[in-house]
């Protein structure tokens, strides 16, 4: 080594602490990403003779398709290639490096190509699977919302399972009795009622968990979980009682695609991009709202400061306290409608337990896309991707276990929290009670 070489020690002296952490963790991960990409050329090299087929529906699912036949041993090398490219640049770069945005790139081409060699050459077709991964994100991206928006304003906001489950039997039962009421003229109405007392629910609920966190001082973390569980017990208790013995209120109208004209008959992608769930237009309209009022108005640099520094908010004529009640209020709005998705676009009805798990999941892609909007609903489709995927391969019968492929939506969201909880900061007031003095 040269004198004109600094080392590690001369190149970190003038950082602080944090700072000193922040690059010893992306040197970290530019490491692990060098190791997964030699990984994945030792992968590639047996891979050569494995043809991969992938079908695309041209304007309609069963009409006229188009076919891409590539093989997995290149499909592991382009992950190799990509994910060594984003770990070169993660060493340059050092804590600078915007690492969530190419992550975000990175666990779909990874499961992509996995699923790509569980075919072992099965043709797929894919346009029902991208199709799908946008409507399976639109709940978990409603979910994260309100994470954002309520622990952005110093809240945790832990009950969104509990949210989304209370939501989804209030929208079922509504809406059921509502086409009861005014018959087969519309379907459009009760919808619109299921999803509005859906909203109304969460809202609610999520004002009961303002109100022992900000008024009582309860520590939110248990209430939250207090919360999940009664919402859980409630549910349970009225499909077991109501739903399961009186069906007809539990058969509510579903919520049917839109097709957006012109632009849904783009060859490949109409169908894919253009033709969705209402819940997922509304999940990409609540995000643009959501980013720009959060970073570029007066609105939401008070509700930032509110989960930052809600003394210094205090001082300066900030009411802490009404505005952590209003994104708690707003939050459970996003939440509830999101629970009605559940039983009004994906199942057609209430059933037991049937959040799964998706309002942490939510959580998750709250804590993976650092509490910002737009990386929340890119981490929402990350999971759901995992989710569609394994039901593809569920639908293909590929040789291996259900159980494992059940598991796989949640065995992404352990690897990728896992790879970010203590390297990411949240707002620093979340959680903590305030007194407004």
């Amino acid at each position: 080594m040269t004198a004109a070489t600094p080392t590690v020690e001369e190149t970190t002296a003038g950082l602080s602490a944090t700072d000193r952490r922040n690059l010893r963790a992306a040197r970290i991960r530019g490491l692990i990403l060098l190791l997964l990409a030699l990984w994945a050329v030792t992968l590639a090299v047996g891979s050569f003779e494995i043809p991969a087929n992938f079908r695309f529906w041209v304007v309609q699912q069963g009409g006229d398709a188009v076919t891409l036949s590539v093989n997995v041993g290149v499909l592991w090398l382009a992950t190799a290639v990509v994910t060594a490219a984003v770990g070169v640049l993660q060493l340059i770069r050092g804590a600078t490096f915007a690492w969530r945005a190419f992550l975000l790139l990175l666990v779909p081409f990874w499961i992509f190509t996995t699923i790509a060699g569980l075919l072992d050459g099965t043709p797929a077709t894919l346009t029902n699977l991208f199709a799908g991964t946008l409507n399976l994100a639109a709940p978990i991206a409603l979910g994260a919302f309100a994470g954002v928006l309520s622990e952005r304003s110093g809240m945790l906001n832990i009950a969104i399972e509990g949210k989304m489950l209370m939501g989804a039997c209030t929208a079922s039962i509504v809406a059921s009795v509502t086409m009861l009421a005014v018959g087969e003229v519309d379907p459009t109405i009760g919808v619109l009622a299921g999803v509005l007392a859906a909203a109304l629910t969460g809202a609610l609920v999520s004002v009961l968990l303002a109100w022992l966190g900000i008024r009582w001082k309860v520590d939110q973390i248990i209430a939250g979980i207090v919360i999940n569980i009664g919402a859980l017990g409630i549910t349970n208790f009225l499909f077991l009682r109501i739903l399961s013995k009186q069906t007809q209120f539990n058969t509510p109208p579903t919520v049917e695609t839109i097709r957006i004209p012109v632009l849904s008959e783009i060859p490949v992608l109409g169908p894919i991009l253009f033709a969705g769930s209402p819940y997922l237009y509304l999940a990409l309209a609540v995000m643009v709202a959501f980013a720009y009022m959060l970073f570029r108005t007066r609105w939401g640099l008070r509700l930032r400061a509110s989960g930052e520094k809600p003394s210094a908010a205090g001082t300066v004529g900030i009411d802490v306290l009404k505005i952590r009640y209003r994104a708690m209020f707003i939050a459970g709005l996003m939440a509830g409608v999101a629970g009605s998705s559940l039983s009004l676009a994906s199942a057609g009805s209430f059933q037991m337990g049937m959040s799964a798990g998706k309002g942490f999941i939510a959580l998750a892609a709250v804590i993976f896309g650092a509490w910002n909007p737009i990386y929340a609903f890119g981490a929402a489709m990350v999971f759901a991707f995992a989710d569609g995927s394994q039901a593809l391969l569920s639908a293909l019968g590929v040789d291996v276990p259900p159980q494992l492929l059940n598991s796989i939506p949640y065995i992404v969201t352990i690897i990728v929290v896992a790879g970010v909880v203590g390297r990411v900061r949240g707002p620093a007031a979340a959680g903590q009670p305030y007194d407004q003095g």
